[in-house]
């Protein structure tokens, strides 16, 4: 009955959301939908269904967290998760991106399996020598961050089931069976929550419930999905072409993404070392509220947009229509950013006071922040080329982000904070605009793009 239920939900809304992207696309570059884009946003309703409802659950249980555990619990178990995303960068080294975009171009069924066996192989080793060093210089990490060894070992192990997870989503993500993604996204939400909730009837409530039940959920969730849809493509060959093909590209992965890991988890570090713990939890409240809806969207456009986007090779027709978009994100995402973080402040409760224009810094940074995103993803998907501007453009982000909050947070604060976020993007913003020009001139006529522009 249970599995009856949800398939008819997601037909529905699959169904419905289709025909509504379907009329708006029609609307917004006036012209009829082809059957590339009837595909695309086919995906999109698949993934738009596993992440809302995946979304769903985890937003009660971070609502429950950070009432019941208050700025101080709820803040501990950011600094865990912040640390995590650091310490996961030379576990994957950006090589499950490299995977999706030469999987999203392959129909190959062995090509597939040399693809995918060799990143598996590349990125178990990398766990294993990761936790090795890290092992070594515990107490350089206990040093650096500031934090005790409990905080350290816990977020180690929160970046190996990470990547675990991140790993075998990718590699759906890869094989355009977003369908499968739909469904795994939304049974770690679930698990997610069962697994605290499990935790708080045996009256066990620290930040570790919070903890504990990431590690169920992201262990789950690798053990389904490999047991279930990877079981073919996975070997014990290592493929030279191929490991040469994906180091390559991951390079430029690893360098975008160690400087998207460090402008987005810098600043709860830094409160926690010139502020205090309860200020990393408001932090934290204030940055999920922010993100918790326009990021939804875009994390969905993106699954799907970056492996489809890999697979076209002309793409002038793509980064004319998606610079269409950003008046349209401007206007309608900071008011409906204002408005989601204001109810889910509330729902946070009364420890978590609601400041309009913290508010609004957020609200503008998430919007300049998911602007970003979308384009970055797409000049990845365009190959060496894209990838480099992505990269020079996020270390530019990163490396004032960083300058900016030493700056600014001991004299503002958490103002300091989002302040520093917000220029930095600006910065980025600005950098990808005026260069991006030059690559498109490179890769199909910068003349013909002014001329589509202006019809």
């Amino acid at each position: 009955m249970a599995i009856y239920f949800f398939e008819k939900l997601k037909s529905d809304f699959s169904q419905y959301t289709f025909s509504a992207l379907a009329f708006l696309y029609q609307k917004i570059f006036r012209e009829k939908i082809d059957d590339e884009i009837k595909k695309f946003i086919k995906n999109l309703s698949y993934v738009g269904f596993g992440t809302i409802f995946s979304t769903l659950f985890s937003f009660l249980f971070n609502i429950l967290a950070g009432r019941i555990l208050g700025p101080g619990g709820y803040g501990q178990f950011i600094l865990v998760q912040s640390i995590g995303m650091m310490l996961y960068i030379p576990m994957m080294l950006g090589f499950n991106t490299a995977m999706i975009k030469y999987c999203a171009e392959n129909r190959d069924d062995d090509q597939l399996k040399r693809i995918i066996s060799t990143t598996f192989f590349l990125i178990f080793t990398l766990i294993i020598l990761s936790v090795m060093v890290y092992g070594l210089f515990v107490n350089l990490l206990i040093a650096f961050f500031s934090v005790n060894m409990k905080i350290i070992w816990f977020s180690i192990i929160f970046a190996v089931l990470f990547v675990l997870f991140t790993l075998v989503t990718s590699t759906l993500r890869g094989l355009h069976q977003m369908e499968k993604f739909a469904l795994f996204q939304s049974l770690f939400g679930i698990v997610l929550l069962l697994s605290f909730l499990a935790f708080l009837f045996v009256q066990f409530v620290t930040f570790e419930a919070m903890v504990y039940a990431y590690y169920i959920a992201y262990g789950v969730i690798f053990c389904v999905i490999v047991s279930i849809s990877l079981k073919k493509y996975l070997s014990f060959q290592v493929d030279r072409i191929w490991l040469s093909k994906v180091w390559k590209y991951s390079g430029y992965a690893l360098i975008g993404g160690l400087s998207f890991t460090l402008y987005t988890n810098i600043d709860r570090i830094l409160i926690n070392y010139y502020m205090d713990i309860g200020s990393v939890g408001i932090y934290g409240v204030y940055y999920y509220a922010s993100f918790a809806v326009i990021g939804l969207f875009s994390g969905i456009f993106v699954t799907v947009f970056f492996p489809t986007a890999s697979k076209v090779i002309n793409k002038e027709l793509l980064y004319i229509k998606l610079k269409k978009l950003i008046p349209l994100l401007f206007i309608i995402g900071i008011p409906g950013t204002m408005v989601s973080e204001f109810v889910i402040l509330r729902f946070f409760g009364k420890e978590y006071p609601v400041d309009l224009s913290l508010m609004f810094i957020f609200a503008l940074t998430a919007v300049l922040v998911t602007t970003y995103t979308i384009f970055a993803w797409f000049f990845n998907a365009e190959g060496m080329l894209g990838a480099r501007l992505t990269v020079s453009g996020t270390m530019i982000i990163a490396i004032v982000n960083v300058i900016f909050n030493i700056l600014f947070i001991p004299i503002f604060g958490l103002y300091g904070a989002i302040g520093a976020t917000l220029i930095a993007f600006i910065l980025g913003l600005w950098y990808n605009y005026y260069f991006g020009k030059k690559i498109f001139e490179q890769a199909f006529g910068l003349s013909r793009v002014n001329h589509h522009e202006k019809n």
